[in-house]
C-alpha cells in the first residue's frame, strides 16, 4: 500500500505545531483551553487589586478629610483658650464672693426671721410687767401724798 506522504497523519507532530499529543490534551479537557483559565484567574486578580487601589485611596481620603477637621478644631480651641483662661479665675473669685454673700444673707435672713416672735414675746413681757407693777404705782402716788407732792391724773 502506498503512503502519501502529502497527507498528514493524526498523531503526527506536524498537525499540532511540534508537540506530539497536545492536540489530545485539549480534546480531554472539553475544549476548554487551560491559557483560558489562567487568562480568567489573571482578570481576577487584576479586578480585585484594582478594588484594592480604590480602597486605600478612599481611606487615604478619608483620612486626610480627618486631619483637616483635627486642624480646625485644634485652631477653634486655640482661639478660645486664651479668653478662657483669662475668665475662668474671674468668674471663679465672682462665686466665692457670691457664696460668701449668700451666706451672710441666710444668717440675717435667719435673724430677722425670729424677730416677729421675739417682738410679739418682749410686749407681752412689758405688758406682763405693766400689769406687776400696778400696785407699786398705786403705792408710789400715796406715799408721794403723804410727803405733799402732787400726783399727776394718769390719762
Amino acid at each position: 500500500m502506498a503512503v502519501d506522504e502529502s497527507s498528514p497523519k493524526s498523531n503526527d507532530s506536524g498537525a499540532t505545531g511540534g508537540m506530539p499529543g497536545v492536540a489530545d490534551l485539549l480534546s480531554l479537557l472539553g475544549g476548554a483551553s487551560p491559557l483560558i483559565a489562567v487568562g480568567r484567574v489573571v482578570e481576577t486578580v487584576t479586578q480585585v487589586a484594582g478594588e484594592i487601589v480604590k480602597s486605600i485611596a478612599t481611606l487615604n481620603d478619608t483620612m486626610n478629610e480627618l486631619n483637616r477637621v483635627a486642624h480646625r478644631v485644634n485652631d477653634l480651641l486655640d482661639e478660645i483658650e486664651g479668653p478662657i483662661k483669662e475668665i475662668v479665675p474671674t468668674v471663679q473669685a465672682t462665686v466665692k464672693q457670691a457664696r460668701g454673700t449668700l451666706k451672710k444673707v441666710d444668717g440675717v435672713i435667719g435673724q430677722v426671721g425670729t424677730l416677729p416672735a421675739d417682738v410679739t414675746k418682749a410686749v407681752s413681757t412689758l405688758g406682763d410687767l405693766a400689769g406687776r407693777l400696778a400696785p407699786l404705782t398705786q403705792f408710789a402716788e400715796m406715799a408721794g401724798g403723804m410727803f405733799g407732792m402732787k400726783s399727776t391724773p394718769s390719762s
